[in-house]
């Protein structure tokens, strides 16, 4: 339990600077110090065991951290969006002949400078809507779906250019592209352009929302899309 917390818990941390994964990391620590506390007899038909203060002060932990980290899994606050990302690009996409290309495509232009694409990046990264990579010219947001993190985090050369991205150029411009396996998951065939029109849309969104502090309505779209907890 104790390598499960640095492995998982404090690894997802340093990865995304979500604060929510501490919780699953102390979680398992306490887990694994209680068992660690543990003195079970020998003969278990004999008096039962009393617990330790050590024990007790575990105990404690164990089941603050555990209660919140339920409520805080409920609330989807460790949750990977990419799922809802892709729902929500393709929510007025018409079907259309299939027209996938590898290419990025255009989608739009945004006038906001370096430091506010790269701080919105940051904060998608912290709430778990997508992950990004910093190049000399532009900042590449890859959208993670639940199942699809632990590539991200255990990879050591992570091909995020194979994945599907939303590029915010540093001078305003706006590109997407969208991996073959991502478009294919779709039931119906999308028009391609369109698809990535409002996949640049959405993120154009989310950085009005960003840049005028209303980061609150990000959360809420996301929460519109009904989807499991770990899907």
């Amino acid at each position: 339990m104790i390598l499960y917390s640095f492995a998982f818990g404090f690894w997802s941390f340093i990865k995304s600077t979500n604060y929510y994964f501490l919780v699953s990391a102390f979680y398992l620590l306490a887990f694994g110090f209680v068992l660690i506390a543990l003195d079970l007899p020998d003969d278990f038909s004999g008096p039962k065991p009393k617990f330790s203060d050590e024990m007790k002060v575990g105990l404690v932990f164990f089941y603050v951290f555990m209660f919140w980290l339920v409520y805080i899994g409920y609330q989807k606050k460790m949750k990977y969006r990419g799922r809802e990302i892709m729902e929500l690009a393709a929510w007025d996409v018409e079907e259309g002949p299939e027209s996938y290309t590898e290419r990025p495509r255009p989608a739009g232009v945004v006038e906001y400078s370096k430091y506010d694409i790269i701080d919105f990046a940051n904060h998608l990264k912290k709430i778990l809507v997508s992950h990004p990579f910093f190049e000399e010219n532009r900042v590449l947001m890859v959208p993670i779906k639940m199942g699809d993190e632990f590539e991200l985090l255990y990879t050591p050369n992570y091909d995020y250019l194979s994945k599907t991205w939303i590029a915010f150029d540093f001078d305003g411009q706006v590109s997407v592209h969208i991996s073959r396996k991502d478009y294919l998951n779709y039931k119906d065939d999308l028009a391609f352009d369109h698809l990535c029109e409002s996949m640049g849309q959405l993120f154009m969104t989310f950085a009005e929302f960003y840049m005028r502090g209303d980061k609150v309505r990000i959360t809420d779209r996301l929460n519109s899309v009904k989807v499991g907890l770990f899907s």
